[in-house]
């Protein structure tokens, strides 16, 4: 049995007992304010199959930041469980905005609880195309995601699929879905994955949000509101 699958009982944070019954969740992005698509710091929900409220991602960056970094920017994210309870941390660092420098990766480091590191996603540059690699609580590779290179989303699903890192046979999926402007997606794993690595890949959803989907995203929104 590989490392990723639960072995042992652990005891879930505050208000996500849920995430060990299931292997589906539904990532959405909320606009504050529909008027100022480009702007405006983001919030993400973390939706079951019964549009059940698992948790809420709040983005916390300067106007600055968003402003001239776009997609690119360094920001944390406060998330917090269906009772508004504080649970994780979401970090991104400023990293070298150039596309082609793949000496900087772009990555997102996961607090959970507040404090305690529980893992992070990491950007590999391939190519054929995007490769992210999650990272458990001790800094180990567990499971890969590889999706396409190009990643505009006007007209079609982008799915990303989830691998044992080492292995070739997918053991789920990340599907991107635009739906009114607003980016959702379907996040599909094992139903005795780890519930740590649950949240990851939950994480990763708006990781490839940030960097996958809206590099083409934001030149598309810049253009429309120039």
């Amino acid at each position: 049995m590989q490392k990723w699958f639960l072995s042992e009982y652990v005891e879930p944070i505050e208000g996500l007992h849920r995430l060990l019954e299931v292997d589906r969740v539904i990532v959405k992005q909320i606009k504050k304010n529909q008027s100022s698509k480009l702007h405006d710091a983001v919030v993400y929900e973390a939706l079951l199959d019964t549009s059940e409220l698992l948790l809420k991602f709040v983005e916390k960056s300067s106007f600055a930041q968003r402003f001239w970094c776009g997609s690119r920017r360094a920001f944390d994210m406060e998330v917090r469980n269906v009772n508004g309870k504080l649970v994780m941390h979401l970090q991104r660092p400023l990293k070298c905005s150039a596309v082609v420098c793949f000496c900087c990766p772009y990555e997102m480091k996961v607090e959970a609880p507040v404090g305690e590191p529980m893992g992070s996603i990491v950007q590999n540059y391939g190519r054929f195309g995007h490769t992210f690699y999650l990272k458990d609580w001790n800094d180990n590779i567990d499971l890969d995601i590889k999706g396409p290179w190009f990643s505009y989303t006007c007209c079609f699903d982008l799915i990303f699929k989830i691998y044992a890192h080492g292995h070739n046979r997918s053991i789920g999926r990340i599907i991107c879905r635009r739906d009114q402007e607003n980016d959702s997606f379907r996040v599909d794993f094992p139903l005795d994955l780890d519930y740590r690595m649950k949240l990851l890949l939950i994480c990763a959803a708006i990781f490839l949000d940030f960097t996958a989907i809206n590099t083409y995203n934001h030149i598309r929104d810049w253009t429309l509101n120039l």
